[in-house]
């Protein structure tokens, strides 16, 4: 049986359907380069940063988010080593972005995987048609915007919660961070002290707060939801991790779960659901 024609499916079907291609080009490209901590919409913030110097001033409003959003999203890539910010040599009231060596990597990368898609497309549409297709997204673009200007439209509520990160105590935050770092998470003191820190690997974060008192028989505790427990004890038991890691392994309630338990005696339980 022959595949429908497109004329047979409703514009935001074709949309949700087609939206996924340049975004499945993109992470393969940042895969090879082995990116895997770029948060959502990061990519938009670097290229906006490459292109003008600076956050584009329509960037909050095309991503759907607030400029608070964005202010975080950009000491996220700072701290993440993708930005450079420091004070404007011009205007002292102002603070400038550069993109690092790796911000760059990002940014290179996202163009390679927009050409892979554009190459494929250009292989199978016209040129005219491709210009149709553009002129018809940059006029619902701006049918959005002037539909939540006018009040016709909403926009999808910010969410309340953005992260919520367990405190964990360390009799050392050095030792932990280099601990967390063997785990695979990106690790930073904060001001470059050696009272607090923070750990955060795919979205999941944790804070480190040093107390040389600490008694571990008090320490915290947290779960992690992953996608594969059993892949994740693998990787967090290898030799010179430190800590102690168990194995995976059925639960009541059709989970798999394992632990990390730090030098610090902080738990981490992991779970993904259990197959079938």
């Amino acid at each position: 049986m022959d595949a429908p024609g497109s004329a047979e499916f409703a514009t935001p079907t074709l949309m949700r359907a087609a939206r996924g291609a340049y975004a499945a080009s993109i992470r393969a490209q940042l895969h090879a380069i082995g990116i895997d901590d770029l948060p959502r919409n990061g990519a938009f913030i670097l290229a906006g940063i490459d292109t003008t110097g600076g956050p584009r001033q329509d960037l909050p409003a095309g991503l759907g988010v607030t400029k608070q959003a964005v202010s975080q999203l950009i000491d996220t890539l700072v701290s993440r080593r993708y930005l450079r910010r420091s004070p404007d040599p011009g205007d002292r009231r102002r603070i400038a972005l550069e993109l690092t060596d790796r911000g760059q990597q990002v940014v290179d990368a996202v163009q390679r995987g927009v050409e892979a898609v554009d190459l494929q497309l250009r292989e199978r549409v016209p040129a005219e048609q491709i210009d149709a297709m553009r002129s018809a997204l940059l006029a619902l673009a701006d049918i959005k915007g002037t539909s939540i200007a006018s009040g016709a439209a909403r926009r999808r509520p910010h969410r309340q919660f953005q992260h919520f990160s367990p405190i964990f105590p360390v009799r050392d935050l050095a030792a932990a961070l280099a601990h967390y770092s063997a785990l695979g998470f990106e690790t930073l003191a904060y001001d470059g002290g050696s009272d607090y820190g923070f750990a955060s690997r795919e979205g999941a974060g944790l804070h480190l707060a040093a107390d040389p008192g600490h008694d571990p028989a008090h320490a915290a505790s947290a779960y992690l939801y992953v996608r594969d427990a059993d892949a994740l004890y693998q990787e967090w038991s290898r030799p010179g991790i430190g800590g102690r890691t168990r194995p995976a392994g059925p639960t009541a309630y059709k989970m798999r779960e394992g632990s990390h338990i730090d030098p610090d005696e902080n738990l981490i339980r992991f779970g993904s659901p259990a197959a079938g």
